[in-house]
This record gives structure tokens, sequence and C-alpha cells, in this order.
């Protein structure tokens, strides 16, 4: 066993996460026009009883929403999750705070980006802060592009 640092994994499933999600109805619906209300949405998932008995207090600290305009891409980074106009999806939200969690809970150097361990909260969030039938669509949708990720019965049945 050695004392040195393993490397961070790579991220070798982000394209084919990337390609379901765009095959997911949800990607483009339940808009937030506004940073306010990106900002009430995070707020609402971080204080829901599913997430406070999924994580830690301290995973679920508060994340900063900016609105992202001169990005031409959403992002997270540290506690913050930059938003442009286009992507102010509820789906897209929901990508970008399983990010943050992801990196609080298993630490950001010992997981991929779009790793399996993401890839399992994000179509736990999605099933829990938009429905059965989106969870579903988006498990099927990793399914067909071949996105590791762990999926139950169960976790459909918590959010019902």
């Amino acid at each position: 066993m050695s004392w040195l640092p393993k490397p961070k994994p790579r991220d070798s499933q982000r394209r084919r996460l990337y390609a379901a999600e765009g095959q997911v109805a949800a990607i483009n619906r339940d808009m937030l026009p506004t940073v306010l209300d990106i900002e009430a949405f995070v707020d609402e998932m971080l204080a829901s009883h599913w997430l406070r008995t999924q994580f830690t207090p301290r995973v679920l600290e508060q994340i900063r929403v900016v609105s992202g305009r001169e990005n031409r891409a959403a992002y997270a980074r540290g506690a913050t999750i930059s938003v442009p106009f286009w992507a102010r999806s509820k789906f897209i939200v929901i990508h970008e705070v399983a990010h943050i969690l992801c990196g609080r809970y298993y630490g950001k150097d010992f997981i991929a980006a779009h790793g399996p361990e993401f890839a399992t909260l994000q179509v736990a969030m999605v099933t829990q802060f938009l429905g059965q039938a989106d969870g579903l669509e988006l498990h099927l949708a990793f399914m067909r592009f071949g996105v590791k990720h762990t999926f139950s019965g169960a976790t459909l049945a918590a959010s019902a």
C-alpha cells in the first residue's frame, strides 16, 4: 500500500451520460426563469426530508447560484452552480446540485465527475424531485447509453 495519493478517476462516461440526458423530455421542461427561482428550488431540495435522510448537514450546506450569463454551459464549482438562461430547467439544476453533493460526500478528487456515484444520485434526485416517470425515463436512457449507475424499485417506491 502506497502513501502516495491515487490520481482522480477518469471521467469515462461523461459523453454517454450527456447523450442519455438529451433523450429525456424533462431536460427542456419545468423552466426556472430567474436566479431567484433557481435559488428557491435548490433551497427546497436541500431542506427536503428525503435529502436530509440521505446526507449529513455538512453535505447539505448552502449552495450559491449565479446567473451564468457569461458562460456557454451550466457548471458546478465548489459550493456554486452557474446556470445560463438556456439551461434553467429543474432537470439541469438537479444535475448541477448532484455534482456538489457527490463532491461533498465522496470527495471530488476520489470519484469521476460523471461516474456511477453521480449517475446514481442523479436518477434518485430526478425521481424524488421531478417524479417517478422522469426518474424511470432517465434510468432507461442511462441503460441504453451504457451509463453505469445503480437503480432499484426502492428508489421509485421511496418517492411515492
